[in-house]
């Protein structure tokens, strides 16, 4: 059982609010490594849940290096701080196939996740066709428009960037030196998936949110694929945004009450989200 009057759990995992409601909602870093917009998003989060963090440690050698070990690792670290609470995984961009993978060996222990939430994360077979570049990669990194930079390098684009995020942060002498180490986190988590690793299946329900405004899937399946690895229709909402864009402060409303009304779905009726409600221009959940 988690200790109410101390959230910082340590190791990986943060308590962002204890709670004594049934479920806790568990949130998994993406590639940045950065547990900072769940962290902001806790706050429009008004269900009775106990909420979690991942935050990356870093790159070790003592690290798992494989979606296999981070899930493993990173379920017994939630399991030891919260044996009590039911859990609801929350993965986003790389970390959806974590979250869907804790639930799997949450499964095999015998604890029943309530669902599977992945914020506009895709199949490793989905992602193999996913058009992006590296500029618009630095810039959703570090949260800036990388469209008036001329560089093709990595290094000169962290360049740009330490010199825009100077500028508009008041930091003068920032270098793309600087930044260096949060694309190496970056890099570390996306140099995960190879060609062998494949998803297995987990039976808790899964909720795909994908951001509106993001162009890069093309011709994917809406559920960017996972239909086909948990062997049924999954729930499908929209909100606004793109791929790097839809955690932003101004969407998040948004992104948490798709969330609740998960959680709250789900908690009356364990497998079947049901049919969400529109919310503010998010559209209802449908299946796929």
């Amino acid at each position: 059982m988690i200790d109410k009057e101390r959230c910082e759990v340590g190791g990986s995992l943060v308590c962002l609010k204890a709670s004594g409601g049934r479920h806790a909602v568990v949130f998994i870093h993406p590639a940045s490594g950065s547990a900072a917009s769940f962290r902001a998003l806790q706050p429009h989060l008004r269900s009775d849940c106990s909420v979690y963090a991942f935050q990356s440690p870093g790159i070790s050698p003592d690290r798992p290096r494989s979606i296999d070990g981070i899930a493993e690792a990173y379920l017994t670290e939630f399991l030891s701080a919260d044996s009590r609470s039911t859990p609801l995984f929350v993965g986003w961009s790389f970390s959806g196939p974590v979250a869907v993978e804790m639930a799997r060996l949450c499964e095999e222990r015998g604890v029943e996740p309530a669902g599977v939430i992945l914020l506009d994360s895709a199949t490793h077979e989905v992602l193999g066709t996913r058009t992006t570049d590296l500029a618009t990669e630095v810039g959703g990194l570090f949260g800036i428009d990388m469209s008036q930079s001329r560089a093709s390098s990595v290094d000169g684009l962290l360049d740009h960037a330490a010199a825009v995020i100077a500028v508009s942060s008041d930091t003068p002498g920032l270098t793309g030196q600087d930044l260096r180490p949060f694309w190496d986190i970056y890099s570390w988590h996306q140099g995960i998936f190879d060609e062998s690793w494949q998803a297995k299946p987990c039976a808790a329900p899964l909720l795909v949110i994908r951001a509106r405004d993001e162009t890069g899937w093309n011709a994917a399946p809406d559920c960017l694929g996972w239909s086909e690895v948990v062997n049924r229709p999954a729930s499908i909402a929209w909100a606004g945004g793109t791929h790097y864009t839809m955690m932003d402060d101004s969407r998040l409303g948004d992104v948490a009450r798709i969330i609740e009304q998960a959680i709250d779905s789900w908690a009356g009726d364990p497998g079947n989200p049901g049919d969400l409600a529109p919310h503010d221009g998010v559209a209802p959940v449908a299946k796929t």
